[in-house]
C-alpha cells in the first residue's frame, strides 16, 4: 500500500497543476486561472482581460470560441485561447520584430 503512495502524490500534482496563467486587469497582471481557457474582451475602445469561467458560465464554450476570434452580440470581440499567458497583446508581439527589421535595413 505505502509503495503506491508516491505514484499518487505525482498523479494528484499532475491533474492540480493543469491549470493555466493568463493576463487579467489593466495592469496585465499574471494570474493562474481554474479554467481552461484565456480571454481578452474587446467592445468599443476598452480591452478587458481574464480567465474564462468554467461550466456553464464559460463564455468560449457557450459560443464555440476556440483558440480564435469572433464578434458576439452585446459582449464584442472575444479571443479564447489556451496557452499559458496567451491573451496579450498582440500589437507589441507584432511591432516589436516589424521594428528590428526596420533598423536592420536602416543600419545596413
Amino acid at each position: 500500500m505505502f509503495q503506491m503512495l508516491p505514484l499518487l502524490l505525482f498523479f494528484s500534482f499532475i491533474s492540480y497543476s493543469s491549470s493555466i496563467e493568463c493576463y487579467s486587469g489593466s495592469q496585465l497582471q499574471m494570474i493562474e486561472c481554474p479554467s481552461l481557457s484565456c480571454i481578452k474582451q474587446t467592445l468599443g475602445y476598452d480591452t478587458v482581460r481574464y480567465c474564462d469561467g468554467v461550466g456553464l458560465s464559460s463564455i468560449c464554450q457557450t459560443y464555440n470560441i476556440f483558440e480564435t476570434c469572433d464578434t458576439i452580440p452585446n459582449l464584442g470581440f472575444i479571443c479564447c485561447c489556451s496557452g499559458n499567458l496567451c491573451n496579450s497583446s498582440s500589437l507589441i508581439s507584432f511591432t516589436l520584430p516589424t521594428l528590428l527589421v526596420f533598423l536592420f535595413i536602416l543600419l545596413r
